[in-house]
């Protein structure tokens, strides 16, 4: 149980002052959960470059490295994630 004031979140396990954020699909998750995680990562692949300039590294040789580190299942999830908010316009955060 929270103390007053504070909501526990179904999310990563805690108890929170209520860190909340809305995620491109409509969902209310914890500051602190993977889905929260997995956004923001979503958000700032978006921003890199779609051709190479130096010193950055573009959104395909991000998600290569994503591949190589963590597999191909996680460069999916964080393609179709970035395909979403490419397609919902909402690229950045909207806080």
């Amino acid at each position: 149980m929270a103390a007053a004031g504070y909501e526990y979140c179904q999310h990563c396990d805690r108890a929170h002052w209520k860190p909340r954020t809305v995620l491109v699909d409509g969902n209310q998750v914890c500051t602190h959960s993977d889905a929260y995680r997995h956004d923001c990562e979503a958000r700032w692949a978006l921003k890199l470059p779609d051709k190479a300039r130096k010193p950055k590294i573009t959104k395909l040789q991000y998600l290569g490295l994503v591949e190589q580190q963590r597999g191909y299942e996680e460069r999916t999830k964080l393609r179709t994630e970035m395909l979403r908010r490419h397609k919902s316009g909402k690229t950045t955060d909207t806080k």
